[in-house]
This record gives structure tokens, C-alpha cells and sequence, in this order.
């Protein structure tokens, strides 16, 4: 069953289309901090002051152009299976969504409570979602790893594309990103009627605990228990 991405800690999940090919390009891509903070000052469209490498472990992007507030991004009907390599990231028009917004800010908060201020993206930050070089939407983490090493991530994806399974491939690349930076539980809040959004962690091996709140460890560990 297709999902509608919002979710993970109350961001929701629902029903929709067709899936994402496999051709098409998924990543990836760390949220700038100064874009962060641009948008928690009330300008949700943030207008680029130039091009960033992105960071090391992703697939190779030789520039990342942040969004121009006269573009738009194009319609994802649009987008064909083109490789993004060599292309430069553009916002899709209906990002960000106001969950976007609410989880850049519970971010930030729980990293400055941490650390203070910061001038890049630390671990257990938010990533833009890459389809073919636009940004459909957004899945991160809710803010530095616990004593037990547990972490909470969510969700969002643009209603143009949801129901195709960004949602689901996001997940487990997020899932992958909290086991190579030393996380040992990842963990998700949904609605108890959010289906969507259950089957969204279920396919990404996900179990639900008697108090609801959804769970994965570090692949290791399960052995262990």
C-alpha cells in the first residue's frame, strides 16, 4: 500500500500513486545550516548565496545550487530517469512543508542544547530527499543519539509525490546513515490510524513495541538479544 509521506513522530503518512521507478535517482543530501536557519526566520524559500560541494559519502555532485525563489522546480510529471550527476539540486514547488519547517526547528533546538551554535551539519541532522536532482521533500533525525544510543527519525514528502515510495527508499537510507554513525536503536512515532506510514517502517524491517513506538536495532545487536 502506498504512502503519503509525513511521518515519524506525528509527520503523516497516506495513499497515492504510482511507485518510483528503480531508475530513478534517489539521495540523499545534508540541509545546509544557514538554509536552516533561514527558514526558522520565516523565509521559506532561502535564496542561494552560491554553489556547495556536497558533502563526502554521498554520490559525487560536482556543485549543489540551493533553491532560487523564482524557481519553482518543474512539475514531477515532468522529471524523466536523467542521472544527477553533473546536474544542480532545485526545490520542487511545494517545498518546504510546514512540517519540514516544525522539524528544522526541533533540530536545531535539540543540537544548540547540546552544543551551542553550529556552522555545519553535525551527525543526526536532517537531508533534503533527491529525486533526479529536485527536492521532493525531507527524513532526518529529531536530534542527537541518546545514553543508549537510540535515535528518532520523521519525514516529510511533497504531496506531488507521495504514494511512490520516496518515502519508504528515504527510510532505509536514513536507517543506514544511524548504523554507520554509531546509532544502536532507531526508533518511530506514527498515529495509531496512520497505516501508511506503519507499513512505511514495516517494510524497512521496523518492529512495533507494546507501547506502539516503532523499532529497529543496529542489525548486529539483534543477534545478540
Amino acid at each position: 500500500m502506498p504512502e503519503e509521506p509525513v511521518a515519524a513522530g506525528q509527520r503523516r503518512l497516506s495513499y497515492a500513486r504510482s511507485p518510483v521507478p528503480a531508475h530513478e535517482d534517489l539521495q540523499l543530501v545534508p540541509l545546509p545550516v544557514e538554509v536552516a536557519l533561514q527558514l526558522l526566520a520565516g523565509n521559506p524559500r532561502p535564496v542561494p548565496d552560491g554553489l556547495r560541494p556536497v558533502p563526502d559519502g554521498l554520490r559525487p555532485e560536482p556543485d549543489v545550487l540551493l533553491p532560487d525563489p523564482e524557481d519553482l522546480g518543474p512539475d514531477p510529471e515532468d522529471l524523466g530517469p536523467e542521472p544527477v550527476e553533473g546536474r544542480l539540486i532545485t526545490w520542487h514547488a511545494e517545498y518546504p512543508q510546514p512540517d519540514s519547517v516544525d522539524a528544522v526547528a526541533m533540530v536545531v533546538a535539540a543540537h544548540r542544547a547540546v552544543t551551542g551554535e553550529f556552522d555545519k551539519p553535525p551527525a543526526w541532522w536532517i537531508h533534503h530527499i533527491v529525486v533526479n536532482g529536485v527536492v521532493v521533500g525531507d527524513i532526518g533525525f529529531h536530534g542527537p543519539a541518546a545514553a543508549d544510543g537510540a535515535v528518532e527519525i520523521g519525514y516529510t514528502v511533497v504531496p506531488a509525490w507521495r504514494g511512490r515510495g520516496v518515502a519508504s527508499r528515504a527510510c532505509g537510507l536514513i536507517v543506514e546513515r544511524a548504523w554507520q554513525d554509531g546509532a544502536e536503536i532507531v526508533i518511530a512515532e506514527t498515529e495509531n490510524g496512520n497505516v501508511a506510514s506503519q507499513i512505511v517502517l514495516l517494510r524497512n524491517g521496523f518492529q512495533r513495541r507494546s507501547d506502539g513506538i516503532f523499532m529497529i536495532r543496529r542489525p548486529e545487536a539483534r543477534w545478540i538479544a
